[in-house]
């Protein structure tokens, strides 16, 4: 596989996916300002509009970047270039990441005004110098990036390995409603999870261990993908 291949493919993406991209990263601005405003109805419309960020980012890049390909007939052009299978699954993956990272980064910031991001609000205080603020957000902003980057890149192994919009929405709509629905309705009753929100708001053991585990999650979601996509006969 030809990393120069996969890097020009995946520029390519991204450069086709520019207008979406600016519309994502503009909304998540303007849900950072909302979000920074005191009143109450502000602050939900912010956290509102930075989650459909998020949800429309991931429908926009698997329905558009990915499953595009086959609708446009643009696939059997593409593979008949010199590149291969596999350089075209790594370009879709690095592009399709890429893109939805970018997009809800703005909106991560927007979400960060909910718990367990108190941190960030007090980490201008206690004599620190000028960048502990900023670098106090770090840790916080990964940690919902990749909250929503799981999640995302689950969708994005359904879209590129059935080439199926049916199950592609139905694996999205189950992640959204029922998983994401069930956590709202069902983890405050659960004292564990209490308990690690709030070590998580300190800055706690739980921070570094949830943000290791999402990183290995996305790996092995995109290994999984790459693997199983290679094991296929027909990309047309």
């Amino acid at each position: 596989m030809n990393p120069t291949t996969v890097f020009r493919l995946a520029g390519k993406d991204l450069y086709l996916l520019r207008l979406p991209l600016a519309v994502y990263a503009g909304a998540g601005a303007l849900a950072v300002v909302l979000a920074s405003i005191p009143d109450r109805s502000a602050r939900s419309l912010g956290v509102t509009l930075a989650m459909n960020v998020f949800i429309a980012a991931c429908f926009q890049l698997v329905i558009g970047n990915v499953l595009g390909e086959r609708e446009r007939k643009t696939l059997a052009f593409t593979l008949s270039l010199p590149v291969s299978p596999r350089e075209l699954t790594a370009a879709k993956l690095l592009s399709s990441v890429s893109c939805y990272t970018l997009c809800g980064v703005f909106a991560a910031v927007a979400l960060m005004s909910l718990a367990p991001a108190g941190l960030v609000a007090g980490a201008a205080h206690g004599g620190r110098g000028l960048l502990a603020h900023p670098l106090g957000w770090i840790p916080f902003l990964a940690l919902v990036l990749g909250g929503f980057l799981v999640p995302f890149a689950i969708v994005l192994a359904t879209a590129v390995v059935s080439e199926s919009l049916g199950w592609t929405i139905a694996v999205s709509s189950s992640l959204i409603f029922v998983l994401g629905n069930g956590l709202i309705m069902f983890g405050p009753r659960l004292r564990f999870l209490g308990a690690y929100a709030r070590n998580l708001g300190r800055g706690g053991p739980a921070l570094p261990a949830t943000l290791v585990v999402e990183v290995a999650l996305l790996v092995c979601i995109l290994a999984v993908t790459f693997w199983l996509q290679q094991r296929k006969r027909s990309f047309l």
